[in-house]
């Protein structure tokens, strides 16, 4: 999580000479407002990227509340580097003892829930729940997809982290809310999906009646490997690839090269698929959110349902 966005408070302020940060702040001028007497430099603001500004509102959470915190959910989720399926939300996440009560107030959501001290992390100075902590409260408290993608990355990113999710699961009482869409997340749940959109992609494709593909599939031209595919139907000869735009912006997938020559050396490496598969199906974030769409491509690609739906 980024720290390095100074916090100002409204006793710093004045003691350096500032009588009323909130006018200065809404004038429009150089302090940005997060909360009730806490302040950031209003550039820093304007020129963050939402991962920051949300690690910057957990920050100044820490700063204005009173008494031992552990960051929880989403708050974990970006803490820790994890990735979530939706946008970061307006609140900011904590969990508190089951005494305390989990009532929410303003932008910081309260969770009365038991969290033992294996089950927290520090980062940064401030302290969130684990990783197989977190997504077992993602799983039980979000949709499935959003469940599967922070498994999927929590599983292939900390050795041992099933069983731990697998631990913690078995310890809540039966009937717990959210407790049978966890397991099945579980169940699920694939270290080799490699990033949000693969992940959505395979709840998608299964939701749709597909039979699941094999992940992270080398394809072999006169013994050269010419790509690893995000997945493939292996007797049918079909690969899928999930296209986000990633590859083409940021440099630890580029690798020195320009948007334009991934793009030409992705054709390259898809003629050379297309010589030794039958179909290659391609799709987008779009195709996704519109899963009609992902269905006929799937379809025309001869990707076969399972029996008996």
């Amino acid at each position: 999580m980024e720290s390095d966005a100074p916090l100002m408070t409204t006793r710093l302020l004045r003691a350096t000479g500032e009588e009323h940060p909130e006018r200065r702040a809404k004038s429009g001028g150089d302090l940005e407002r997060l909360r009730r007497g806490i302040y950031a430099d209003a550039g820093t603001w304007r020129t963050a990227g939402l991962d920051q500004r949300y690690s910057i509102r957990i920050r100044a959470a820490a700063t204005a509340l009173q008494g031992p915190l552990v960051f929880s959910h989403e708050s974990a989720l970006r803490m820790l580097g994890l990735p979530s399926l939706r946008p970061w939300p307006a609140l900011v996440h904590v969990v508190v003892g089951p005494t305390a009560g989990g009532r929410s107030k303003g932008d910081v959501a309260r969770h009365s829930v038991s969290v033992d001290a294996v089950d927290v992390v520090p980062v940064n100075g401030l302290l969130c729940t684990s990783p197989a902590r977190t997504a077992l409260d993602i799983a039980l408290g979000r949709s499935f997809a959003e469940g599967v993608v922070v498994a999927d990355a929590v599983f292939a990113r900390y050795p041992g982290s099933r069983d731990d999710f697998a631990e913690l699961l078995s310890l809540l009482p039966p009937g717990s809310r959210g407790i049978r869409r966890a397991a099945r997340v579980l169940g699920f749940a694939d270290p080799l999906s490699q990033s949000v959109g693969e992940s959505w992609s395979r709840v998608v494709i299964a939701e749709l009646g597909f039979v699941a593909p094999r992940l992270q599939a080398p394809v072999y031209l006169s013994q050269r490997c010419v790509g690893v595919v995000d997945f493939e139907w292996t007797s049918e000869g079909v690969v899928g690839e999930f296209d986000g735009s990633v590859k083409y912006k940021r440099d630890e997938y580029r690798k020195g090269r320009t948007p334009e020559q991934v793009v030409i050396d992705e054709k390259n490496r898809e003629d050379d698929i297309r010589r030794v598969r039958k179909h290659v199906a391609r799709w987008t974030w779009d195709d996704l959110r519109d899963r009609r769409r992902l269905d006929s491509i799937l379809a025309r690609a001869g990707v076969p349902r399972v029996r008996g739906r």
